[in-house]
C-alpha cells in the first residue's frame, strides 16, 4: 500500500466518523425532491387576557404612573385637536403616520382616559410577537393585537374588537419610516372601517422621528419637542377602499402640515388624493439626507403665526395695550384632561 494511502487511512478518527454518520432519522432525500407539503398555519398569539378588567386596571396604573411621567421627563409633548373626538360615540379606527417606537405610547397617553381604556394597538405579528416575552410586554402595556403584514390568512381579532366597542390604533404604513417622511398607506384600515361601519380618526405626529429614530433604544437628550394632532372623524361614504385610503392619507398629511405651519396654509398644501406620496415629474426626488434633515427639524421652532392672532395683535396695538414679546409663540395653550399641554390653534 502506498505511503500516502496508508497515511490517509490512519488519519480517520472518531470525530470524522461522527461527522459523516447520519444521526437524524430523516431519509436522505434532497429538499428539492421532497413532495409538496402545505406550510403549517401560524398559531395566533393570545391577547384576550390583556383586555380583562384586571389587566385594564393594571394598564391604567402602568400608563399613568410609569409611561406618561417618563414621556414628560424626556419629551416636550403638545397635543391638539382633542375637541374633534369629544362627540365620538362609536368605536373608531385611529390612523397615524409611523416613524418611531414612540408613536404608540404617545397616542395612548394623548388620548383622554375614557377613550384610552377601550383602545387597542394593532402591532406586527412578525416583530412584536416573535418571542413570548416581547408579546406579553406589548400586549399588557398597549393591549396589542397581532396583525400579519407578510400575507397569510387575516386575523379576525381587529373586527371582533371593533364589534365589542373597542377602538383600534393602526399605522397603515406597515413599518417605521426610514427618513421620517410619510410613506404609502396600505388598505387595511380603510377595509376595517368600511366592513365594520366605523369612522376613521386621522392623527398627525411630528417630532417622534427626531426624538427616537430607528436604531435608537431611547430618546435623544434635551427633551425634544413632539406634537400629536387629532383630526375630525372621517366616515366612509362608499365602499371604494382605494378612494377612502386616499382621503385618509391626504388628511394625515394635512394635519402634519397644519402642525408645522397653520390651518390655512395646510389647506393650500394638501396633497392629491392618492395613498402614495405624490412626487412632481419636473422636480427630482429629494435626497435621503435632505428628507431626514427635514424630519428632524425641532417641533415648534418655525411656526407660522395665525392671521387671526395677527389681527388681534394689531387691534390690541391700536388700543395702546402692550404687545407680546418678540419671538414668542402666539399660541394660546392650556392643559387638557390628560395633563398634557394642548393648543387651541
Amino acid at each position: 500500500m502506498a505511503p500516502r494511502m496508508r497515511q490517509s487511512l490512519a488519519g480517520v478518527g472518531l470525530r470524522d466518523m461522527a461527522r459523516g454518520w447520519r444521526w437524524a432519522a430523516r431519509p436522505p432525500v434532497p429538499r428539492s425532491a421532497e413532495p409538496h407539503q402545505p406550510p403549517p398555519l401560524a398559531r395566533e398569539f393570545p391577547t384576550s387576557w390583556a383586555r380583562t378588567p384586571a389587566m385594564r386596571a393594571a394598564r391604567v396604573a402602568a400608563l399613568e404612573l410609569g409611561m406618561r411621567p417618563m414621556l414628560d421627563a424626556n419629551l416636550s409633548l403638545s397635543v391638539a385637536g382633542l375637541d374633534a373626538i369629544e362627540g365620538l360615540r362609536t368605536p373608531a379606527v385611529f390612523v397615524s403616520n409611523h416613524s418611531s417606537h414612540l408613536d404608540a405610547p404617545l397616542l395612548l397617553c394623548a388620548l383622554p382616559r375614557k377613550v384610552r381604556d377601550h383602545t387597542a394597538v394593532a402591532a406586527a405579528a412578525d416583530y412584536f410577537f416573535d418571542s413570548w416575552w416581547r408579546g406579553l410586554g406589548t400586549a399588557f402595556l398597549f393591549a396589542t393585537v397581532p396583525i400579519e403584514r407578510r400575507g397569510g390568512s387575516p386575523s379576525t381579532a381587529p373586527a371582533d374588537l371593533l364589534a365589542d366597542g373597542w377602538n383600534l390604533i393602526i399605522f397603515p404604513e406597515g413599518t417605521r419610516s426610514k427618513d421620517g417622511q410619510l410613506a404609502r398607506f396600505r388598505f387595511g384600515a380603510a377595509h376595517l372601517a368600511i366592513t365594520c361601519g366605523v369612522p376613521v380618526v386621522p392623527v398627525g405626529i411630528r417630532g417622534s422621528f427626531g426624538a427616537m429614530p430607528r436604531g435608537r433604544a431611547w430618546t435623544i437628550p434635551g427633551r425634544p419637542g413632539v406634537s400629536v394632532r387629532f383630526g375630525r372623524p372621517m366616515h366612509p361614504v362608499d365602499t371604494d377602499i382605494r378612494s377612502f385610503t386616499s382621503r385618509i392619507f391626504a388628511e394625515v398629511s394635512r394635519l402634519m402640515d397644519e402642525d408645522a405651519t397653520s390651518w390655512w396654509d395646510s389647506l393650500h398644501a394638501a396633497p392629491a388624493l392618492s395613498p402614495t406620496p405624490a412626487r412632481s415629474a419636473r422636480s427630482p426626488q429629494k435626497a435621503h439626507w435632505r428628507r431626514v434633515w427635514e424630519a428632524t427639524e425641532p417641533v415648534g421652532s418655525a411656526r407660522t403665526a395665525s392671521p387671526w392672532n395677527a389681527a388681534r395683535r394689531g387691534s390690541a396695538g391700536s388700543e395702546g395695550s402692550p404687545g407680546p414679546a418678540s419671538g414668542r409663540s402666539q399660541e394660546r395653550g392650556g392643559t387638557d384632561a390628560t395633563g398634557i399641554r394642548t393648543s387651541s390653534r
